[in-house]
């Protein structure tokens, strides 16, 4: 999830039940909105905000939690800092990926997997039409919200389904189920859309002292 490098650069870091229950993604009137989607994405040249993610298991038992920051900025740029209940950061240039544990004192270095089905916060900093090719994607409104179900097309995505709330055009929210029942959902506040970012953001230099394993 998203203390877990693979499933914070969910995603994105990264989102509902957003207060709706577990109905939300069976409702009947789900009508096929990819291309709004799209537009809605592409849209959003860059994204900050602050996020609170919590995991509960299919018992609706919360597992995890944690709070923090992220930056998105197109193409494929992104940075995660997990405040609590540990120091993560998790960042991109949208070539490179760094991933930070500062318990372990360890930045590990990869090449970024440009897959939307395994990295999905590549949503809000990516390439939206491959959205045709990996998902397939319902639509409802409810609350003056827009709910976009996605469901990945093919096999081995990290979820079974994903839903992205927007209120107007700004995404608040997003919500992740896998295949043992386990949902996570991450909620955005104080979102600012398409303002500035410097670029220093979108890399990583390795603390003094940390070990680091380059994987590239």
């Amino acid at each position: 999830m998203l203390l877990n490098s693979r499933w914070l650069v969910l995603a994105w870091m990264m989102i509902a039940q957003f207060a709706l229950g577990d109905g939300v993604f069976e409702k009947p009137q789900a009508i096929d909105r990819t291309a709004q989607l799209i537009r809605q994405l592409d849209q959003l040249q860059t994204l900050s905000a602050s996020f609170i993610q919590t995991t509960v298991n299919g018992q609706q038992h919360v597992v995890q939690q944690a709070r923090g920051q992220l930056w998105v900025s197109t193409p494929g740029r992104f940075r995660l800092e997990t405040l609590e209940p540990a120091i993560q950061t998790l960042v991109s240039d949208g070539e490179t990926f760094w991933s930070f544990d500062s318990d372990l004192e360890q930045v590990i270095i990869t090449r970024l997997q440009r897959d939307i089905t395994q990295v999905p916060i590549l949503l809000l900093g990516g390439d939206a039409k491959a959205i045709t090719a990996e998902y397939q994607v319902a639509y409802f409104s409810e609350d003056q919200h827009d709910f976009f179900v996605l469901e990945p097309r093919e096999g081995g995505s990290l979820f079974e389904s994903l839903t992205i709330v927007f209120a107007a055009d700004t995404p608040v929210s997003i919500v992740l189920r896998d295949s043992l029942g386990q949902r996570t959902q991450i909620e955005l506040t104080d979102v600012n859309r398409n303002h500035q970012i410097p670029s220093a953001t979108f890399t990583l230099i390795p603390p003094v002292g940390a070990d680091v394993i380059d994987d590239r």
